[in-house]
Parts: structure tokens; sequence; C-alpha cells
């Protein structure tokens, strides 16, 4: 946006050249400024000058003035159930105090939350309101963390079967014994579009109980197994979930980001 500001304001004047300076220009902002043909310095380390008879770039080096303490944070439990709502609706304009009355989030911590998001350029913030300005960034950014503290999966092994018969034998169970459940990983990647056959259940759950494993015949292993089980903390994960063929599969934004810790294809 600056950028564009910038390229707009050259062409009312005698000037022929803009330059952005800043603490860190991201590649994505690198890659804006070049197709405007607006150049840049920051403080990182990274510029890009293409004048007559000049040209100078130099990119990749890392922003020298995040802080990483302050991401991490935005991607706490209680946080990262902020984030969810903001990058489900990523154009809405959001008040702290509506955004507190969605998520039950204390209206402190929501400031402090979009103060961090505004600090970090994922968002703007006037007045009482604030808005995402980069959303794909902070998906980027949830995405690296969440990899970083990927959740630990609980391993079962029950009866094999098709995929869809496996997952209906769990809800049968799960509302048996009155457990939440919804399914994650490319098992729920299957009921959105079933592209590959996943051979393993990805399953979050509320509540573990015995009898609801016992109903399954899950018996646990140390590695490998059939059906992985993880208990939530806080039902974030649960965030978003809907009844797709039958059964439930968490949001595509859970999905997302548990494919892509999970690897692999």
């Amino acid at each position: 946006r600056s950028a564009a500001w910038l390229k707009d304001l050259v062409a009312k004047t005698k000037h022929d050249y803009a330059v952005i300076i800043a603490p860190f220009i991201s590649r994505e902002g690198a890659e804006i400024c070049s197709e405007l043909g607006v150049g840049f310095i920051d403080l990182s380390g990274n510029c890009l000058l293409n004048l007559e008879g000049l040209y100078i770039e130099r990119t990749g080096y890392p922003n020298k003035f995040k802080k990483p303490r302050e991401i991490q944070s935005l991607f706490s439990p209680k946080s990262s159930r902020v984030i969810r709502w903001l990058l489900t609706d990523p154009k809405r304009v959001w008040t702290l105090k509506g955004l507190a009355t969605e998520t039950g989030v204390s209206i402190g911590l929501i400031h402090r939350i979009a103060t961090a998001l505004e600090n970090n350029l994922f968002a703007k913030k006037e007045l009482r309101a604030f808005k995402l300005e980069d959303p794909a960034r902070l998906l980027e950014a949830w995405r690296e963390e969440y990899f970083r503290r990927a959740p630990k999966w609980a391993r079962y092994v029950i009866r094999a079967g098709p995929i869809e018969e496996s997952a209906n034998e769990l809800k049968v169970s799960a509302n048996l014994y009155g457990v939440r459940y919804a399914l994650s990983g490319p098992s729920g990647a299957w009921f959105i579009s079933s592209y590959l056959v996943p051979t393993v259940i990805h399953c979050y759950v509320d509540v573990l109980k015995e009898e609801f494993l016992n109903e399954l015949k899950a018996d646990p292993v140390s590695s490998e197994g059939n059906l992985l089980i993880r208990v939530v903390e806080q039902e974030n994960e649960f965030i978003g979930s809907r009844l797709v063929k039958g059964v439930y599969v968490v949001s595509d934004l859970q999905l997302y980001l548990d494919l892509w810790a999970m690897g692999g294809r």
C-alpha cells in the first residue's frame, strides 16, 4: 500500500523515482515494490535500487527487528483462539469489544493481541477497531510455529477397514458415550475431497473414555497404529468443525495446520 501511494505521489511531482526505507521489507513486499517500480532499503540488509545506469539488489536477509517471543505468543492456546476467528473472516473489520464477545477472551488480551499484530505488520489498528492487513503471512507464521510444537497423538490399533466405515464406527462410539470428536489430517481431508485414500484416522476428542476405546476395540501401541487421538485442551480445534458425509471434520484452517505439520503429500 505504501509502495502504491509513493508511485502515485511520484507521478504527480517532478521526481522520477521513489524509495521506501523501513526496518524490514518482507519477500512479498519486495516483489510488490519491484512490480510497481519503487525502490527500497531496509535496516536488515535488503535493498532494491533500479535507476538509470544503476541496479542494486540484495534480498534474503532475515528481519533483525522481529520480536519472536511476541509472535510466538500470538499462537498460544488462548491467543490462537482469537487468531482463528480473525483468519476465518480475514476481510472483516473488528472492534475489540466485538471480538472479545465472539471469542470469549478478555478485552485486555484482545488489546494485547491487536497491538502485537500491528507491531508485526499483520494488522492495522484504528481507534477501537482493527483489520488484518496480511492474513497470508499471519497464517504462514502460525504454520511455522505450529510445526515447531506440533501436537502429540496417542496411538491405537483398531480393526482395519475402509476409511468411511472406520470413521462411522468411531462416530457411533463417540455418540454412544458422549465424546465430542472431529477428524483431522488425511482422514479429515478425505471427507472434504477424496483425493488420496488414507490408512490412518486422526481424531480430536474432548475427553478420552475407556468405554469409547473398548467399543472400538482400540489397543494402545507405542508407534505406528491406525487410530491417532488427541485430547484437546481448550476446544480450540473444534472451532469451525462441521458435519461432512455424516461425520464431524475440523475446519479447513485446522486441517491445513495439521496436514502441514504431518508432512508427506
